[in-house]
């Protein structure tokens, strides 16, 4: 199957489901509301979720937005292994999510934090899949404005 990016799946999908509505002999409506749920589902939410992602990576860890969203977390876990930085931030999410739950309770649920923490699960995830551990290190310190020593070659 050849590679296409991200972005052409999510109206590929959108396409699809006008294509099925319509193949079962439903309406201009219900084509609509198909494509709509296409459009708005959950597959779409996630797929937004690995664009955002997927842009985040491109831009580079010195970028400053980048630099912005990350550089608390990412102190939290400097110095830290791949594998203990995942855990760290996994026990973080959960606290955080935890904590949303009681603030939304009482009205005052921010999302900000628990967003945050969840692109870095992913992001610490895929350095870890992608078996980059060497790379988390100049990571990490390009994050937090360290200096990287690099060996002459």
């Amino acid at each position: 199957m050849p590679h296409r990016p991200r972005a052409d799946r999510d109206g590929e999908r959108v396409r699809t489901a006008a294509l099925a509505a319509r193949g079962t002999g439903g309406s201009a409506l219900d084509c609509a509301l198909a494509q709509i749920g296409a459009a708005f589902g959950e597959a779409a939410r996630i797929n937004a979720f690995k664009l955002r992602l997927e842009e985040w990576l491109r831009l580079g860890p010195r970028h400053p937005a980048l630099r912005a969203r990350f550089r608390a977390r990412a102190e939290t876990i400097r110095g830290r292994s791949l594998d203990a930085a995942i855990a760290q931030i996994e026990r973080c999410w959960r606290n955080e999510r935890n904590a949303f739950r009681i603030a939304s309770a009482f009205g005052r649920g921010s999302r900000l934090s628990l967003d945050v923490l969840r692109e870095m699960r992913l992001l610490l995830r895929l350095l870890r899949f992608k078996r980059m551990q060497a790379e988390f290190v100049t990571v990490m310190a390009a994050l937090c404005d360290e200096v990287i020593a690099e060996a002459a070659e």
